[in-house]
Formats: C-alpha cells, sequence, structure tokens
C-alpha cells in the first residue's frame, strides 16, 4: 500500500513538471490571438455593416415617403391661390392624405393628384396639371365625379391657380365632391375629354388609393329646430365638419311662413361673429333646401342660426 502511494507521488511531481516545448506554446498562442482578433473584426463588421443597413433604411425610406413628407412639410405649397383659408389652415395642422399619384392623360398632360381631405361634408382632391408643350382648355381636363365602393359623388366647386391658356405649362388646383363611403378603400376619377383633332367628348378614369381611417371627424350634427305659431318644427340638421358647414332639409310646401323665413336667408352666428355663406339652394317640387357655410371656429363656445326674415334666433347646443 505504501508503495502504491509513493508512486501516486511520484507521478503527480512529474505531470507538475511537464511543460510544453516553447514553439509549441507560441504556436498556440499565435493561434489563440487570431481567434480573438477574428472574433472582434467580425463583432466590428457586424456592427458596420448594422450601422449601413440602418442608414440603408433611413435612406430608403425617406426615398420612397418623399412626397408623403414633403405633403407635411407644406402640401399645399403653390396651392395658395386656388384653395380657401380653411384648407390653408387645414393643411398648416398636417391633416389630409398624401398621394402625388401620376397619371398621363390622353393629350400627353400629366395629371398629378397631390393629396386627400376627406370629411362628412365633402371630399377634396388636390391636383396638378403639367405639360412642357403648354396646356390647353378644360376640354383636355373636366371632372365629372368620383366613383368606388358605395361611392357616386358629383363634382359640386373647385378652383385653380390658374386656366389652361396658351403659354401655361403648369396649373394647382382642387376639386370639392360630395363625400365618399367610409369603406371605400380605391376611388376612380371619371372626366371628360377631347383630342385636339377630334370634336366629340369622350370618358377618362384614373383610379387611386384611398384611406379612409385618415378622414376627418364630425364636429357637431344636430338637428335644427324652429318655433312657428307656437309650434316646434323640425327644418332639418346642422352638420359641421373641418371643411365646412351645412344645413340641410326639407320644407313642406304649405307651410308658407317657414319656408319664406328660410329662403329668405339665415345667418349662422358662431362666438359672437357671422360665418360666411358659401352657396345655397332649394328645389321647389321636393321643397329639399341646402345652404353651405365655412367651417367653425376651433375653439366654439356659442352657436346660433338667425332667420332674417323673422329675426328668429335658433340657439344649438355645441358640447
Amino acid at each position: 500500500m505504501s508503495n502504491i502511494e509513493d508512486r501516486l507521488l511520484e507521478e503527480k511531481v512529474r505531470l507538475n513538471e511537464l511543460s510544453a516545448p516553447e514553439e509549441l506554446e507560441a504556436r498556440l498562442r499565435k493561434a489563440l490571438n487570431t481567434a480573438v482578433s477574428r472574433r472582434k473584426a467580425k463583432w466590428k463588421a457586424k456592427r458596420s455593416w448594422t450601422i449601413a443597413a440602418a442608414v440603408l433604411a433611413i435612406m430608403l425610406f425617406a426615398g420612397n415617403q418623399y412626397h408623403a413628407l414633403a405633403y407635411y412639410g407644406r402640401m399645399l405649397l403653390g396651392f395658395d391661390k386656388a384653395v380657401y383659408d380653411t384648407l390653408s389652415e387645414l393643411d398648416k395642422q398636417e391633416k389630409g392624405q398624401a398621394l402625388n399619384e401620376r397619371f398621363q392623360l390622353e393629350d400627353g398632360t400629366m395629371l398629378t393628384i397631390n393629396g386627400l381631405m376627406s370629411d362628412e361634408n365633402q371630399f377634396i382632391l388636390y391636383y396638378t396639371l403639367s405639360n412642357p408643350d403648354g396646356l390647353r382648355s378644360y376640354d383636355g381636363f373636366d371632372p365629372i365625379g368620383i366613383k368606388g365602393f358605395q361611392t357616386d359623388s358629383s363634382n359640386i366647386k373647385g378652383g385653380a391657380t390658374s386656366g389652361p391658356t396658351g403659354g401655361v405649362t403648369e396649373t394647382k388646383g382642387y376639386l370639392a365632391f360630395d363625400p365618399v363611403s367610409p369603406l371605400a378603400k380605391k376611388l376612380t376619377l371619371t372626366y371628360w375629354y377631347k383630342l385636339p383633332e377630334s370634336d366629340q367628348r369622350q370618358v377618362g378614369q384614373v383610379t387611386f388609393p384611398y384611406r379612409p381611417d385618415e378622414a376627418m371627424p364630425t364636429k357637431i350634427k344636430q338637428s335644427v329646430n324652429v318655433t312657428v305659431n307656437d309650434q316646434k318644427i323640425t327644418i332639418g340638421t346642422i352638420t359641421a365638419t373641418p371643411t365646412m358647414t351645412l344645413i340641410e332639409g326639407t320644407l313642406a310646401v304649405e307651410n308658407d311662413q317657414l319656408k319664406q323665413a328660410v329662403l329668405n336667408g339665415i345667418d349662422l352666428i358662431a362666438n359672437g361673429d357671422s360665418v360666411p355663406i358659401f352657396s345655397s339652394a332649394w328645389q321647389y317640387t321636393t321643397g329639399a333646401f341646402s345652404m353651405k357655410f365655412d367651417a367653425l371656429p376651433e375653439n366654439l363656445h356659442s352657436l346660433q342660426l338667425i332667420l332674417k326674415k323673422t329675426g328668429e334666433t335658433v340657439q344649438i347646443p355645441v358640447n
């Protein structure tokens, strides 16, 4: 037993005294240092590629979204002479949908749909027409309406920076249509056009994407009631959206007093000031009427309707 223990002790001492040859040790250290260097280089390369990929992604995003970024800087740049103040203010608030979809019309003119604004009262389309050879008259582009899923909206008004006449190579403008369906994802603009060598007008179409989730919400929608001969009568509704205020309803033909009171004019008073009126219409056969006013002020605390003929004041809750 003692001999075995002595042998084990000797072997332990011998193993402790063993050392690798200097050449082998040098090789091992070199290999270890190379592995570490490669790992560091690989990590540095990976980090560089990560940074490069991030920069490239930003550049690609900026490139692909250039028009959208430009829109939110100032989408209506150059549209100032075409739009009314309310639309310019909405642009400053970054409302609307940027598009910049380009279409070549039948006569070679380029149509750019720059952006959209949409709410319950109307659908607004901003466009640019350009042709280096000069723009023709509106025979080349005469908008009719907007079609889409559950949508058939007529063109109701518009404005442009200049009319397409001789020497003009670009014009910007907007088109207002009846509201479109909140379920539509694609919309088609239909228009009349007439080629220079033809006297016959034809219908053209361009289709573009629509994001209904970017439509602006309605501020006020309430019934409008007046009292005539101590009788409370509902004449219609008032719908106030960011782009416009609409009063519409139906007047019974036999109620001549109410009919005359409404048709002689209604003043819309917001925060004590008169709201500019855009237009009014009445259909004799049906008794339907509509009155379109400018948008209401942002910080609204009071709203009244005043019938000019009778002086009747109708208070409309704003909360």
